[in-house]
């Protein structure tokens, strides 16, 4: 275990023991932490791309089955 402080975690205890609002904690990392450099700043941010994941043929073809099993009106009797 290292001795070091989290500068992650001094940050936080810093702006939340000011009650600070989200767009202030961003725009304090935008301008103190990261000195406005906008690269850094973007790379910095865990982009989430999940979303963006397309379906496999397979995949597409079992979500049209279950949903066609769902509307269909004899869906008790399959």
């Amino acid at each position: 275990m290292s001795d070091e402080l989290d500068y992650y975690d001094v940050e936080q205890e810093f702006l939340y023991k000011n009650t600070t609002t989200p767009q202030q904690v961003q725009e304090h990392l935008y301008n103190v932490v990261y000195n406005r450099n906008w690269k850094n700043y973007l790379n910095s941010i865990e982009w989430d791309g999940s979303w963006l994941r397309h379906d496999t043929e397979e995949e597409k073809i079992e979500k049209k089955i279950k949903r066609e099993r769902e509307i269909h009106p004899f869906k008790k009797f399959i």
